[in-house]
């Protein structure tokens, strides 16, 4: 019986690796629920009227027979049937009701009814096929595991990071969803149809099917004119199973309702509200000026004016975390991925200490800020030097410093350190500083954006063998991100 159960869990319910990967608590908890209504099934098979009937029956005498206020009795003559036949006849001549002769058959239907609304969606728009190109662009990226490396020369030393455009694939994927609202339609629709269905076979149950079972004690059978009252049936058993069936029912019609909530209203899932405050915020700084395209760039069609792409990321974000899902619109929008990302300001290094000191600001952007005030949602960074010296890995809160405080650069280590002082900065800067460097061997640094222990964004510069100033930003850089770093 486990067996069956496992086998139709993997081959009926289960699903491909693309599917689990955007698949949200209440689909996963649905799941759950249908494959509960398959067990029930399963379990109560074996006792199915319809396989052998556990009916045995007896002529009706005197007053003996009722059923329903009704009293059945027969005459002093003796008919004479085969109880073995007259015990199959009753079964098979309607005296039993179908909800009870066919009940477990009926607890499997319904849960491949549910399985089967889904496939044919699924099937019907495409859903699965554009559900594995993302997937595999995630897989790709190294979006869901760790930190992919890609590999740029810096000059001496080789800066690793993780920051990626997505290439071909990416351009290719969001065209695709250019325009297009089939997932939405088809999720939406699945979900309405779903719960029509689970509810009108919740309002069955409760006003036919538990009547049946509850007056189903004793069975009074017509045989040629002749009554037998038959017993034997699991009624009690089957009246505990449908109870639990209504159980079921009840949590699967809440979960689709929540559903139908969360796509309806986008402020109720997390990547959504995320994404409504650094909207409003970017409206709030460029004023009523601009249109929503003008002032949000690319992303405006990535995610705000694209439904089945930001079903699709909301729903990464639901299942995975919103780190993946602002890791995929970094692949798609090199605007966005610049304004999440830390620029490194200054560095200086002298290899007579062997100290190593870098002074990075956070992003400028609404992104950040967004991110810092989500509830449920950790902000850091993280500063680390490569390879390791004695200290190699330093992490900041997202912090405001002042003009003059928090921000004494090498002064404070010592007095012989002093010519290394920073001019002093102003705004978001954290400052890491690393001992133990060597000489003769060249070193990097590196700064990563973390949320909720996913690196989403990094930036990496080689450190030179004298003092080193890093240049602002450019020109080129400004206008980028002129639309969303402010």
């Amino acid at each position: 019986m486990a067996a069956i159960g496992s086998l139709l869990m993997n081959k009926v319910l289960g699903h491909s690796e693309a599917e689990k990967a955007f698949r949200p608590w209440w689909d996963t908890l649905e799941d759950f629920l249908i494959y509960s209504l398959v067990l029930l099934g399963i379990i109560t098979v074996p006792t199915a009227i319809i396989t052998g009937t556990p009916l045995d029956c007896s002529l009706c005498h005197e007053d003996h027979c009722q059923a329903n206020g009704e009293v059945f009795f027969n005459n002093k003559t003796v008919p004479g049937f085969n109880l073995w036949w007259v015990k199959k006849y009753c079964t098979m001549n309607g005296s039993v009701d179908p909800f009870m002769l066919y009940f477990p058959y009926f607890l499997l239907l319904i849960a491949l009814g549910l399985v089967f609304i889904e496939r044919v969606f699924s099937r019907a728009f495409h859903a699965g096929t554009k559900l594995e190109k993302f997937y595999s662009l995630l897989c790709r990226e190294n979006v869901l595991g760790e930190v992919k490396a890609v590999v740029t020369d810096g000059g001496a030393a080789v800066c690793q990071t993780s920051n990626s455009d997505g290439g071909r694939e990416a351009i290719e994927l969001r065209q695709s969803f250019n325009h297009s609202n089939n997932y939405f339609i088809s999720y939406l629709m699945r979900t309405v149809l779903e719960t029509i269905f689970a509810f009108l076979l919740l309002i069955y149950i409760c006003a036919d099917g538990l009547s049946i079972l509850t007056h189903a004690d004793t069975i009074i059978c017509d045989v040629h004119g002749y009554f037998y009252e038959c017993s034997g049936q699991p009624a009690q058993f089957y009246v505990y199973i449908l109870y639990i069936t209504i159980i079921i029912t009840c949590m699967y019609i809440l979960c689709n309702i929540y559903n139908l909530v969360w796509i309806l209203l986008p402020q109720f899932g997390k990547l959504s509200r995320l994404m409504i405050s650094y909207k409003q915020s970017m409206r709030a700084r460029e004023g009523n000026s601009k249109t929503d395209k003008e002032l949000l760039g690319d992303l405006y069609d990535i995610y705000y004016n694209n439904r089945d792409l930001r079903l699709l990321l909301d729903l990464l974000a639901t299942s995975s975390g919103v780190a993946p899902a602002i890791s995929v619109m970094t692949l798609f929008d090199k605007g966005f991925r610049e304004a999440i990302r830390p620029k490194i300001k200054h560095i200086v290094a002298s290899r007579e200490l062997g100290i190593a000191e870098v002074k990075f600001q956070e992003p400028k952007s609404g992104v950040r800020a967004c991110l810092a005030s989500l509830p449920g949602v950790h902000l850091m960074y993280v500063a680390e030097i490569i390879p390791p010296a004695a200290s190699a890995v330093e992490a900041f809160e997202s912090k405001y410093v002042e003009e003059g405080k928090d921000n004494i650069g090498l002064t404070g280590l010592d007095v012989e350190k002093s010519a290394m002082e920073f001019s002093m900065l102003k705004g978001h800067i954290q400052r890491a500083c690393f001992e133990g460097l060597k000489k003769g061997i060249d070193y990097s640094v590196k700064v990563s954006t973390v949320v909720n222990g996913k690196t989403i964004s990094e930036v990496c510069e080689d450190i030179e063998e004298e003092h080193e100033v890093m240049p602002e930003e450019t020109a080129e850089t400004e206008d980028i991100t002129e639309n969303v770093d402010k």
